[in-house]
């Protein structure tokens, strides 16, 4: 039923009935004629209340579905009387005693609720009386005071899903009686009776898992018996130890070895394991041969990977804080005539200091040396021995480097346009060049780059002097600096268009030279904002900051030693002020009576946080 509920669901979202949007998770949305067509065609079975509306004095008992936003208790006492309810979502702001009050009396009477929403910012605890909705499918409750569940809980076994503030589904003893349960996005094993690894054992609906402090399971027989292989519907796994020192590796390999999970499976996250190797089911192909996104953190003591290189549906790969992995994809069982990672488009790679290269010496990634083939978007930091790629992945996007050893960029040999929209380039004092001017006319698509903290690098070509040629030119969106003296390489000393200038951390740079200047002149058509951060030496911002026309957004950021705004273009519409800040400054511009306090005055919009 759910199956066929979420097809017709997904129809209306492709058939744009109902739009899809991020906002800190995923969130649908309909339109308003969609909304009041809904309305009325459901009004004998739903009802919305909310201040300043009142409830119908007739309801019918049809009714099903209600919805309650308010501060009035009177409303909330009349809930009760709706004693065939499937859905209640309730908002409801209100000291704890009156939020547990309320809720003892509607968790008497709607005894017929499938799904409960409670969001009471004061409610401490769920009451007893909970054990009453037997039939409760979806338990979500949000508020930021909760400190008990009641011990009932675990007895209704229809429940589905269970959102509760921070972790405390782990704190439901005897979890494992909710054999419906579809998600356990955390669960905190201890060695207590209720709480122990064996709880899993027949809650075989659970599609998402996480399983934490594993370092409590005493015994490979001990991890056996949650049966994970057995989990058929299990897409999302999650296995974390506590970062503890006292750790028995030998056990570590022995939990693992015996939480293999069902082929099903489509999401795998380690963390913090500390065997030198990965369990003998990672090293074969077949039991892990589904996975579409890889995340191994912490996992300070691994000397190799497992061959996610073969896996044929493998999209994302995270690999953090792993010291001693030399290779991205080692040997394995003489296999090296294959196309390593052919569906992989995100590859995260941090504080891996001993990787030195991408393959172990004897793997070729494919005959035709296509490396990476689908790559989107690489982000690799703190990796200081490792190898530069032969040239940069043919569908790369976004490139983010961070205290990387490499010289240079390689980008293919052919002629192809470059879809290379960010490149970042951090901390790489080893870099002394970026061909971006030898190949402007294949980067149309570059919109966003950084470049700091890059002692060495003398130009942005592979040539020390390189012209644009054929009127092709950067048209930035986002362009981030540390040395000024960069805006007069090419390409960017011929740049089209940018939108943001972001200069940051120079503590060497205390005024900015007459060619920065003049060539900040030169975009201040299309100028929209600048942001001055970490500058512990700036004395003056730039002195054609009046004539910036465009300008509508200045931001300045831990600049110590700045004593003065001077005269800001009539375009600016916010000012922001933050972090340390010279007491001149501060005094001058402040609201109730500095000196300088009507230079700024036009500004709408004014945040000063020194």
């Amino acid at each position: 039923m759910e199956d066929i509920g979420g097809m017709y669901f997904d129809v209306l979202v492709k058939k744009s009935f109902i739009d899809k949007f991020e906002d800190c998770g995923v969130y649908y949305k309909m339109h308003d004629l969609i909304h009041e067509l809904a309305q009325s065609a459901s009004m004998h079975e739903c009802l919305r209340v909310e201040d300043g509306t009142k409830l119908p004095s007739i309801i019918p008992m049809t009714l099903r579905h209600l919805y309650v936003k308010t501060t009035n208790p009177d409303i909330i006492k009349k809930i009760g009387q709706f004693k065939y309810l499937h859905s209640l979502f309730l908002f409801y702001e209100a000291s704890n005693h009156q939020d547990t009050s309320s809720l003892i009396e509607i968790l008497k009477a709607s005894r017929s609720l499938r799904l409960l929403y409670v969001s009471a910012p004061a409610l401490e605890m769920i009451p007893e009386e909970i054990r009453n909705l037997i039939h409760l499918r979806y338990l979500m409750i949000y508020s930021k005071k909760l400190t008990m569940l009641p011990r009932s809980l675990s007895n209704l076994y229809h429940l589905h899903y269970v959102k509760l503030p921070k972790n405390y589904i782990s704190s439901i003893s005897g979890i494992g009686k909710l054999k419906s349960l579809q998600e356990l996005n955390m669960f905190d094993l201890r060695d207590v009776s209720g709480y122990r690894i064996g709880e899993l054992e027949n809650m075989n609906d659970l599609c998402k898992l996480g399983i934490n402090c594993l370092e409590n399971v005493k015994n490979a027989e001990e991890a056996c018996s949650a049966k994970l292989c057995a989990k058929r519907r299990l897409t999302d796994l999650t296995l974390c130890w506590s970062n503890t020192d006292s750790r028995n590796i030998d056990l570590d390999k022995n939990v693992l070895e015996n939480l293999q999970p069902p082929k099903c499976l489509r999401n795998f996250c380690i963390r913090n394991y500390m065997g030198a190797r990965s369990a003998i089911w990672m090293n074969n192909v077949n039991p892990i041969f589904n996975l579409e996104k890889i995340e191994l953190a912490e996992c300070f003591e691994c000397e190799t990977l497992p061959p996610f290189g073969q896996l044929p549906f493998l999209k994302s790969l995270t690999l953090s804080n792993m010291p001693k992995v030399k290779w991205l994809e080692s040997k394995f069982n003489g296999n090296d005539k294959y196309r390593a990672f052919p569906l992989l488009e995100v590859l995260r790679i941090y504080n891996l200091e001993a990787l030195e290269d991408w393959f172990e010496a004897g793997v070729a990634a494919a005959e035709d040396g296509c490396l990476f083939p689908c790559l989107i978007q690489l982000k690799l930091r703190n990796c200081p021995k490792l190898k530069e790629l032969p040239s940069l992945p043919s569908k790369l996007k976004k490139l983010e480097k961070h205290k990387i050893g490499w010289t240079t960029l390689n980008f293919c040999s052919n002629s192809n346009p470059i879809p290379l929209e960010k490149l970042v380039v951090f901390d790489c004092p080893n870099i002394t060049s970026l061909p971006l001017a030898d190949e402007i006319a294949r980067l149309a698509a570059l919109r966003d780059l950084c470049i700091i903290n890059c002692p060495n690098l003398i130009s942005l070509g592979r040539h020390r002097e390189v012209e644009t040629t054929n009127n092709c030119h950067l048209i930035l969106s986002d362009l981030w600096i540390s040395d000024p003296l960069v805006l007069l390489m090419e390409p960017l000393r011929s740049i089209a268009s940018l939108k943001t200038l972001s200069i940051i951390q120079n503590d060497e740079l205390v005024s900015f030279p007459n060619e920065a200047e003049q060539w900040i002149l030169k975009v201040r058509p299309s100028l929209c904002e600048l942001r001055f951060s970490y500058l512990k030496s700036l004395q003056s911002l730039p002195s054609s900051l009046e004539s910036l026309y465009s300008l509508q957004i200045l931001s300045i950021y831990d600049v110590p030693k700045l004593r003065e705004l001077r005269n800001l273009p009539p375009s600016l519409k916010s000012l922001s002020i933050w972090g340390e800040c010279h007491p001149e400054l501060k005094e001058r511009y402040r609201k109730d009576g500095g000196s300088d306090w009507h230079k700024i005055a036009h500004i709408p919009d004014i945040n000063s946080y020194p």
